[in-house]
């Protein structure tokens, strides 16, 4: 009974992802998505007690994987990790970002075109500003501790340019989930963007 339980949860979701990417959040609806698995509207409430919920419910192990990532780049652990990668002296470190960046979009492509396209009128239609906002206090107070640990280095407290930068972020990444892409081409465009975002660095903090 679990199991076949489990399975019309699964093809809910399905078909909801489905839909709310056609149509987005607003104009998607609980009757769309019933009809479409095949169920009535009430038996799809006793799955997900309400359309924002199933909406945040698909778009949550996107969430998890980009708090964790804002956490990793972030921490202030890495100070020397951070000035191996502005100068791009370890390819693995290199490597290692870009494979991020590689995972995150081959995993979570349609949840990203769902949390950036298409999440007008949900609870989470304002995530990438509260997200950029909470970025921000975390480069701050990673660049705060970097200044006491390397004094000679120029560091740079401007909010606006960290909001740019992480804006910027997700505007390279919604331009690739927009775009057919094959997995070589992504590649390559995302090691030219660290290759890039590693040259700026340098020039803020006076590396070069």
């Amino acid at each position: 009974m679990q199991i076949k339980k489990d399975y019309k949860r699964e093809q809910i979701e399905t078909v909801a992802k489905r839909i709310f990417l056609r149509k987005g959040f607003a104009k998607a609806s609980m009757r769309d998505i019933a009809q479409g698995a095949g169920i009535g509207v009430s038996n799809l409430y006793n799955y997900f007690r309400g359309k924002d919920k199933l909406f945040r419910h698909l778009v949550t192990p996107l969430i998890t994987e980009l708090e964790q990532m804002m956490s990793e780049h972030h921490n202030v652990k890495y100070h020397e990790q951070f000035l191996r990668y502005v100068r791009c002296e370890s390819e693995e470190m290199v490597t290692g970002h870009m494979q991020a960046y590689i995972r995150l979009i081959s995993r979570y492509r349609d949840e990203l075109k769902l949390l950036m396209f298409q999440a007008q009128g949900s609870s989470i239609q304002n995530f990438i500003d509260e997200y950029t906002d909470e970025c921000i206090r975390h480069v701050l107070a990673f660049m705060d501790d970097m200044q006491k640990r390397y004094p000679q280095l120029r560091m740079v407290r401007s909010r606006f340019t960290y909001h740019i930068h992480t804006v910027w972020m997700f505007s390279f990444i919604s331009e690739i989930v927009k775009h057919d892409l094959k997995p070589k081409e992504i590649e390559k465009v995302i090691r030219d963007y660290i290759q890039f975002e590693c040259a700026g660095w340098r020039s803020l903090i006076n590396e070069t």
